[in-house]
């Protein structure tokens, strides 16, 4: 029963949400892609690459030397030396003042800033840096962005909520009307209030985007220069050294406590510039430090700190709007020193890297495998295409099968561990995915049936030998036992991850929670369904393509070895042999040779 439900649950989709498979949308979004793949005219980052390199190539700034050897320098402390040290080493970092802004952009924050907080957007985000123990993070965030955006750092996929109003597939929908505009917002589950402040921060952007463009001529030289079409920003809250006492002190220079430690901020298209607006509410006097934004030279792109160069700290004023431009993140990291008391909001408007991180990427992808379904005959595992050679036919079946369970692994640990992690308060908070989420569940569910009706295939095929009219090969069994044990060791880290210590400590909602299609009870063996743990399978399997290499051979000559006890032990072994991979018995091979030559050496 549970089986039949879950197969049906395939061929739907969320309500509110059409069809990925019939939708325009897609397919126009497709179309586009493809154009812009086969266009002529190199791209934007084509041409960076080719006339600039990549980030990790970016040459170190000059070096501007102090006389008097001082490890950072301020500009209360020494404006001179602060201005000549920013102008040689730290080219590319701007800043507007609070009064050369127009008074718009500050009342559009405020707006943004105060919508945000009273929907209760902000939330602490539990990251695994170097994939190594879980922390939890010392500032609050959100993400705001394109429809479908993600944005992945220290191994977390923050989920994006849209700035712009959403058609029924999860695209921008840019309506005319003032009156219409978060309207859609509102019917996906946002609240007024808050469906506004996300319209506003959009409606920011683009003014952040011109007068980054307008910096970018006045400042950079370098051709082709670098994008600054932001589609996406991470705003944080950050409390003061008085309200969050457990803040880590800022070791290398002695600046500090610091709300955000030294980084360069990563997941972003090479040469890409960055725009971030600060607002500091003040609760004590005037006389308290303020918060700082912190910057130090590198090395080059993929270079450690440069000694010679002194860090800077600037004690920006609220209001103020600054600029990493074109290739300053590449050879520079920045921090944020925390001021002794209020809170500071900041909004960093940033060019994402889309390619795997969108709804539509991810969306489309599953379509395009769907849309050539068909072509594959799994009941009777041939491909339906009388113009291939037997050959290519059993080459395009494991690519088939290779693409799906790729796409089947990309799916659980990309989106769906990453969104269950986060918690229900996550979860209800971030209504724009609740439609996304069910179809990547739904679509899980088809893909591993399919995965399931192919072992059953290969199970009869290793019992009965393969027929001439199919496509079959032992390279099937290779794909899924190298997929499996891929996906199970992944499974592993995940089973570790929420087991961890520190969500103790979280509220019930904020700790991760069972997703539907993964973290199944386990049941009996069975045929007709993947057990969790895919230990089971992957012996299974194992056992399955041994009888699959050997069933022609077992028929010849049984009587005959039934003396034979050589014949016996070398059938034995060669049965061992026939449940190793392709690639595992080329690594025997490797180590086998390996091991001779260094007996004969």
């Amino acid at each position: 029963m549970a089986k039949k439900k879950r197969k049906s649950a395939g061929k739907s989709v969320a309500a509110g949400q059409k069809n990925p498979d019939t939708s325009d949308s897609v397919k126009n979004a497709a179309k586009k892609r493809k154009k812009e793949q086969t266009s002529d005219q190199p791209s934007l980052a084509q041409l960076l690459k080719k006339q600039r390199g990549v980030a990790a190539d970016t040459p170190a700034p000059p070096i501007w030397k102090d006389k008097l050897g001082r490890a950072f320098l301020t500009p209360d402390d020494d404006q001179h030396a602060f201005d000549e040290c920013l102008k040689t080493s730290f080219k590319g970092f701007y800043f507007d003042t609070p009064s050369s802004l127009p008074q718009t952009i500050h009342q559009t924050f405020d707006l943004s800033f105060e919508g945000l907080e009273r929907g209760g957007l902000f939330l602490y985000d539990v990251v695994q840096p170097g994939k190594k123990k879980l922390t939890q993070t010392s500032v609050t965030r959100t993400l705001v962005g394109d429809p479908g955006s993600t944005y992945k750092y220290l191994g977390l996929r923050l989920f994006s909520h849209p700035w712009v109003d959403v058609d029924a597939n999860g695209n921008a929908l840019h309506l005319d009307k003032a009156k219409q505009l978060g309207s859609s917002l509102e019917r996906l589950g946002y609240s007024s209030r808050t469906a506004s402040a996300l319209i506003a921060m959009g409606r920011v952007n683009k003014d952040l985007t011109d007068r980054s463009m307008q910096k970018l001529r006045q400042h950079v030289s370098a051709k082709p220069v670098g994008s600054a079409d932001f589609n996406l920003t991470l705003v944080n809250k950050m409390e003061s050294v008085s309200a969050k006492r457990d803040l880590k002190r800022e070791a290398a220079y002695n600046m500090g406590k610091t709300s955000v430690g030294w980084h360069r901020d990563s997941g972003l298209k090479d040469f890409s510039s960055i725009a971030v607006y600060q607002k500091q509410k003040s609760q004590g006097s005037n006389t308290s430090k303020p918060f700082g934004v912190a910057l130090r030279a590198m090395d080059g792109g993929a270079g450690g700190p440069l000694p010679s160069v002194p860090a800077l700290m600037a004690p920006l004023p609220s209001g103020s709007l600054y600029y990493m431009l074109d290739d300053f993140n590449h050879n520079h990291e920045h921090a944020v020193i925390a001021g002794d008391d209020g809170v500071r909001y900041s909004s960093t408007h940033r060019v994402a890297r889309e390619g795997q991180g969108t709804w539509q990427y991810i969306r489309d992808k599953i379509h395009n495998l769907q849309s050539t379904a068909t072509m594959f005959d799994w009941s009777v595992g041939k491909v339906d295409d009388p113009t291939l050679s037997p050959k290519k036919r059993k080459q395009k079946l494991v690519s088939r099968l290779r693409n799906q369970e790729a796409l089947l692994s990309e799916i659980e640990f990309e989106w769906l561990r990453q969104w269950f992690v986060q918690g229900h308060k996550h979860a209800k908070l971030h209504p724009y995915w609740h439609d996304p989420i069910k179809v990547l569940i739904k679509s899980f569910c088809v893909l591993e049936d399919t995965t399931v009706q192919i072992i059953k295939l290969l199970k009869e095929a290793s019992k009965r030998g393969v027929t001439e009219s199919e496509d079959l090969c032992e390279i099937l069994f290779d794909v899924l036992i190298e997929s499996f044990t891929e996906r199970n060791n992944k499974r592993k880290e995940w089973a570790r991850r929420y087991k961890d210590p520190i969500f103790r400590d979280l509220a019930e909602n904020e700790r991760p929670f069972a997703c539907p299609c993964l973290d199944r009870v386990a049941k009996k063996e069975s045929d007709d369904y993947l057990s969790p743990d895919l230990e089971s399978s992957i012996r299974s399997l194992r056992e399955l393509r041994s009888a699959f290499v050997s069933s022609d051979e077992q028929g010849e000559g049984m009587d005959d070895a039934k003396y034979d006890k050589s014949k016996l032990k070398k059938d034995k072994k060669k049965k061992k042999k026939s449940t190793l991979t392709n690639k595992e018995k080329k690594k025997v091979a490797s180590n086998w040779n390996a091991m001779k030559s260094k007996i004969s050496g």
